[in-house]
C-alpha cells in the first residue's frame, strides 16, 4: 500500500475516533446529569441518545463515572497509537525512536501534570476546586484528541528540519 494511502487511512481513523469520543462523552454526561436530577427529585427529560442509553440505562452514576475513566484511558491509547503509526511511516528508525521517547514522555508528563493540578485543587474552596478541575480537564482532553499526536509530530518534524538546515 502506498504511503499516502496509509497516511490518509490513519488520518481518517483519527477523525472517526474524534467523533466517536465526542458522541460517547456528550451522551454519557447527559445520562449522568439525568440521573443526578432524578436523585434530586426533579422532573427531567433524558436527552441521552437511545444507542448510548441502551448500554447505560441500568448503570449507576458511580459505574458511569468509572466507565468514563476507562474510556478516557482507551482514547489516550488510541491517539498514542495513531501518533506511533504516523511517525513509523514518516521517520527512519533512529528518528522514530527519538520521537517515541519524546511522544511517550510528553504524553505521560501532560497526564501527570493534569492529575497534580486536579489533586492540588482539592486543597482549596469549592469554587477554586472547580477552576483547577477545568484546567486539569483541558489537559486531559488534549491527550484524548488528535491534537496530541499532531502537535508532537509537527514540533518534532520542524525541530529536525531546523537542525538539518542550520
Amino acid at each position: 500500500m502506498k504511503k499516502k494511502v496509509k497516511y490518509f487511512l490513519i488520518i481518517l481513523f483519527g477523525i472517526c475516533i474524534e467523533f466517536l469520543r465526542d458522541y460517547c462523552f456528550i451522551n454519557i454526561n447527559l445520562q449522568i446529569e439525568y440521573l443526578e436530577n432524578l436523585e434530586s427529585n426533579l422532573d427531567v427529560f433524558n436527552y441521552t441518545d437511545s444507542k448510548i442509553l441502551y448500554f447505560l440505562k441500568s448503570m449507576s452514576i458511580k459505574s458511569i463515572i468509572n466507565l468514563k475513566w476507562i474510556l478516557s484511558l482507551l482514547f489516550i491509547l488510541f491517539y498514542f497509537l495513531i501518533g506511533l503509526a504516523f511517525s513509523y511511516l514518516s521517520f527512519d528508525s533512529k528518528k522514530y525512536k527519538q520521537f517515541l521517547k519524546l511522544f511517550s514522555c510528553g504524553g505521560l508528563m501532560i497526564i501527570f501534570v493534569s492529575l497534580v493540578i486536579f489533586a492540588f485543587g482539592k486543597l482549596f474552596s469549592l469554587e477554586n476546586q472547580i477552576n483547577f478541575y477545568y484546567v486539569s480537564l483541558e489537559l486531559s482532553h488534549f491527550v484524548q484528541s488528535s491534537l496530541y499526536p499532531i502537535s508532537f509530530l509537527l514540533i518534532f518534524y520542524a525541530n529536525n528540519k531546523l537542525k538539518i538546515s542550520s
